[in-house]
């Protein structure tokens, strides 16, 4: 009688081992199905099998690296596939903005622009005083500043249309202008709501976003704004506000951190974390447009997988 009890509680133990076991291979068959974990590896098998390498599963929806060089397309995946801008919005209203301002004109905050920044937005805690208009362009591409861009469409919306007499109508005379521009300048696949890019109802492309970049970066000023850890900023009455950068490629205590990314920004919103990354090697720049990658981590880790190939291929030293 005890024989068999010793047996049945043996038998217990073998089921509760093997259930563990069964559990522990579910969760790591999980971890190792993501695109970032055992990328190498899955590479090498894909090549085994298929005889050269095929579009790696970048958690990505959406993504694009391009040599700057020669304009060539190097990696490329649903390109022309529409996703969430969120905050690389920013990029498309600043790219309009410069073609109405002055880099020096000088921009008097007011509480009725600040209060259009959405609860849960990121704010680059824009005061109630004068900024120079480089000074918001800064805070809305280092800290991804919602304030900031409400009040640039504000002031660009005053420019289009002096007779509007909120802050409300000024932003959206600006955000119905923008969208002309956007056509006009053939950013087809483009249509925005929110100058934050704080909206769901908004859409972009990878390769309009390769476009507005490269636009920007003809701009020294806008250049050096995106390539620092953390931006200083003197406002007009020679005081200063400083802002961290939120691209984690630029911060030296990150694990991510690497010193030829000279740019350009993040952005998410919801369950989409983008990113737009400006990488210098080989004596050339690559430019790296990723949208709606399913957390901060993998986006970075897509982008750092690219990063690493740029790094390692005879090809792209040519």
């Amino acid at each position: 009688m005890k024989s068999k009890k010793n047996k049945n509680k043996k038998s217990k133990y073998i089921l509760l081992f093997l259930l563990i076991i069964v559990m522990c291979a579910i969760f790591f068959v999980q971890w190792a199905m993501k695109p970032e974990n055992f990328r190498e590896v899955k590479d090498q098998i894909r090549e085994l099998f298929f005889g050269s390498k095929i579009e790696d599963s970048y958690n990505a929806k959406s993504l694009i690296m391009v040599d700057l060089s020669n304009d060539e397309n190097f990696i490329s995946k649903k390109a022309e596939e529409k996703q969430l801008p969120a905050s690389l919005a920013k990029l498309y209203v600043i790219e309009y903005a410069t073609t109405l301002t002055d880099l020096d004109d000088i921009v008097l905050t007011d509480y009725e622009a600040l209060s259009l920044t959405k609860q849960g937005s990121s704010v680059a805690n824009i005061k109630e005083t004068n900024y120079y208009i480089h000074n918001l362009f800064a805070a809305m591409l280092v800290p991804s500043g919602n304030d900031a861009a409400y009040v640039v469409a504000d002031y660009c919306g005053g420019i289009i249309s002096p007779n509007t007499k909120t802050s409300q109508e000024r932003v959206e005379v600006f955000m119905e202008n923008l969208n002309l521009y956007l056509k006009e300048q053939g950013y087809d696949d483009t249509v925005l709501y929110d100058p934050s890019g704080f909206d769901t109802e908004a859409r972009t492309t990878v390769l309009d976003l390769k476009e507005v970049t490269k636009k920007l970066l003809e701009y020294e000023w806008f250049r050096d704004i995106v390539s620092q850890t953390s931006y200083t900023a003197t406002l007009p009455d020679g005081s200063t506000q400083t802002w961290k950068n939120t691209n984690t490629f630029l911060d030296p205590t990150s694990e991510y951190y690497n010193e030829n990314v000279i740019g350009v920004k993040t952005g998410s919103l919801s369950d989409d974390y983008n990113l737009v990354v400006l990488y210098k090697m080989h004596g050339k720049e690559f430019l790296i447009c990723s949208l709606g990658s399913q957390s901060d981590y993998s986006r970075y880790d897509d982008v750092n997988y690219i990063l690493k190939t740029i790094d390692e291929s005879d090809y792209l030293k040519k």
